[in-house]
């Protein structure tokens, strides 16, 4: 007997910004961080009569309050007046070099901007103070043929501006390679570069993304600062970092990092230093008046830590998972089924990522990103596809999450066995076309469907009945009705609250485990209900494997064996099976041929004729339905080099069989009986 085991598969979840279990920089409602900026520049002089003057920097690179941050304490050394969006330090007669910075304590948020209404697209009637940031820049060439090409074609026919924008960083994030080795550049390349190489960093990826927006009309500004990432790329885990701003009207700059995959909100980590219309624009100016001297400048060098975590953001959207079926074949397509509720009266975009073991595919990327209107529900799907190459001795269980940009899970699993049901990517495909149907129709007009089967297990001769009820039950009379179970249709009308039943004959099926879909649809619903059935062939016995010895002696043991051999899928019950020849008959009963099963009988020559032998293997089975089956094969063993005395016993063996047999006693009786009144006879006749 064939042991099954229950075998449960590890999963890890991976995705291209790593989140350990301490999610604390994604979802803690408020951080204090410290932020520590410092640089400077060496004065070398090329003589040794030289002078300095005055050296002046310009720094723009400093925090400030927007909707998500705060300064709590800001702390500038030398001191620097703030000027422009600036902060203006001076060095009058330095000797050998210069230092400055600030530190700065930063209270952040997880709030995002709450865009509550649908904003048309294209934006009509853009502002003066707007137009600079739809122009093309030095990196930011949103001028550039493929960009715009591109763009277009990414939000042709969309009128959702939220919609727009996600699709643009969407496909930004899913397709630009993050690579560290362009930082080997001695500047940002230009987005066209990023768009022809697909591969960039974080300013990169943010550049090319602004592009696309400008290129359709979209208002948008380059932000850097620092922020925080557990990526192993990374030596540390804080550091710079740019993404970007998008305008929506009516509602302000909204921001949208591409690299870490946040569409419409920023986690608590980033703080922003800086804004700009270009990547290209420095963070640092040096001017000076001098004589004979290099002035040989410093990196900024930016430092951050976390001094204190508050509160937790709440899970704005609903998450459930399912799959189609619970138990799949090796080899079998399933379909997984994720719905999403916004729980929010706000638009919200989110990457969701699947994890699943190994032995489990994905015929599509692991992650998507959604977009949710104010309290809307949407399903996502992925197909899966079971490997075909596990042991055929084993039972597994593969477990499946779903889990959100933020950390939100939800966790389901479906089990596969050799012989459960396979599906055809064919079949998920009709499935998954069907239930985008569903939501996609408008259910103000709407029905329940109900199906059965009067077996769910049934050979391939028989036939096998479905009934059906279907009930209106929106408040909109129904008309022209198809409804179908493979080409067997029936139309029908369907009035408010009115019910009907229907009856389906499955008959010349494939013989295997299936999934019948029976549609139900007209121009206002489209419904379907699954029904599975395991269409069973007929029971098959090959009789194979026959070892038997060509020759034996009156004295010698041998051995005979032969295999059973299982050719169908179904089980032969009740199997008979029966050795013989003329001198020898074995029988054996087994209730269920499950499996190839092997006989092995020890026989005597003795029990042989002289000469060939001739030996039968009958077996008799039944199916489920006791209908009746049979299989037959021969061989012969010879029994050779009998001697005289041999061949007396074998004689006095033949008549003792014979005796051995009712009819044949009978027959010698009466044959004694005549023998002995025919001796009597002719005694007194003699007298």
């Amino acid at each position: 007997m064939r042991k099954i085991l229950l075998f449960f598969i590890s999963f890890l979840l991976v995705v291209n910004i790593a989140y350990s279990q301490d999610d604390w920089f994604i979802n803690s409602q408020n951080l204090i961080i410290n932020v520590n900026l410092s640089s400077g520049a060496d004065i070398t002089p090329r003589d040794s009569d030289y002078k300095v003057d005055y050296i002046k920097v310009n720094l723009t690179h400093y925090p400030y309050g927007s909707f998500n941050q705060e300064v709590v304490a800001f702390e500038v050394y030398p001191e620097a007046k703030k000027e422009s969006n600036s902060l203006q330090f001076e060095w009058q007669n330095p000797k050998s070099k210069i230092s400055f910075g600030y530190r700065a304590k930063m209270k952040t948020s997880n709030d995002l901007i709450e865009i509550t209404e649908k904003i048309p697209f294209p934006i009509a009637d853009l502002p003066e103070d707007l137009k600079p940031f739809i122009q093309p820049q030095e990196i930011i060439d949103s001028n550039d043929e493929d960009v715009i090409n591109l763009a277009s074609q990414l939000v042709e026919g969309q009128d959702d501006l939220y919609v727009v924008v996600d699709k643009l960083a969407e496909w930004t994030k899913g397709n630009i390679k993050y690579d560290l080795s362009t930082l080997t550049a001695d500047v940002s390349q230009k987005a066209s570069w990023v768009l022809e190489n697909r591969e960039g960093v974080c300013d990169e990826l943010t550049s090319l993304f602004i592009a696309m927006l400008r290129s359709v009309g979209i208002p948008a500004k380059f932000v850097s600062g620092v922020a925080y990432t557990n990526s192993d790329l990374f030596p540390e885990n804080w550091g710079s970092h740019g993404w970007a701003e998008v305008y929506f009207p009516g509602y302000g700059w909204v921001p949208y990092d591409v690299t870490y995959g946040q569409f419409g909100y920023i986690d608590p980590t980033h703080v922003k230093l800086k804004e700009s219309i270009d990547s290209a624009e420095p963070s640092v100016q040096y001017k000076w008046l001098s004589r004979n001297v290099d002035l040989e400048t410093k990196d900024l060098d930016v430092k951050a830590d976390v001094e204190a975590k508050s509160g937790r953001a709440g899970q704005p959207i609903g998450l459930g998972i399912d799959v189609l079926k619970d138990n799949v074949g090796f080899g079998s397509y399933n379909l997984i089924m994720v719905s999403l509720e916004n729980l929010e009266d706000y638009y919200i975009s989110s990457e969701i990522y699947l994890s699943r073991p190994k032995e489990v595919e994905l015929t599509e990327n692991f992650a998507k990103n959604i977009v949710l209107k104010p309290k809307e529900k949407k399903s996502v799907f992925w197909i899966a596809k079971i490997s075909e190459n596990l042991e055929n001795n084993y039972a597994y269980t593969f477990p499946v999450t779903v889990s959100t940009l933020r950390n939100f899970t939800e966790s389901i699993e479906f089990k596969s066995a050799k012989n459960d049901i396979v599906l055809s990517l064919e079949d998920i495909h009709s499935v998954l076309r069907q239930k985008q149907e569903e939501e996609q129709k408008i259910y103000s007009k709407d029905v329940s469907i109900g199906c059965s089967i009067d077996k769910n297990e049934f050979y391939s001769y028989e036939t096998a009945l479905v009934q059906c009820r279907v009930k209106n039950i929106g408040n909109a009379f129904l008309e022209n009705f198809d409804f179908c179970l493979a080409n067997e249709c029936e139309k029908f009308d369907l009035g408010i609250s009115q019910e009907k039943s229907f009856n389906f004959s499955v008959e010349d099926i494939r013989e295997e485990k299936q999934q019948l879909v029976l549609d139900l649809k007209n121009a206002d619903v489209s419904k379907a209900a699954y029904l599975d059935v395991d269409v069973l062939d007929a029971p098959n016995i090959t009789i194979s494997r026959i070892e038997a010895p060509a020759k034996v002696g009156y004295k010698d043991e041998y051995k005979l064996s032969f295999l059973l051999e299982k050719k169908s899928r179904s089980s032969p019950k009740n199997v008979e099976i029966t050795l013989s020849n003329k001198n020898i008959k074995k029988a054996w009963v087994v209730s269920e041929l499950s499996e190839d099963r092997k006989f092995i009988v020890n026989l005597l020559g003795k029990d042989l004729s002289k000469g060939a032998n001739e030996f039968n293997i009958d077996v008799k089975y039944q199916d489920n339905n006791r209908k009746k089956y049979e299989a037959s094969e021969n061989f012969a063993v010879e029994l050779s080099n009998v001697t005289l005395v041999q061949n007396i016993l074998l004689a006095f063996h033949s008549i003792t069989r014979s005796l051995e047999k009712p009819k044949t006693l009978l027959l010698v009786g009466i044959s004694s009986l005549i023998v002995f009144f025919l001796i009597i006879r002719f005694i007194f006749k003699r007298k």
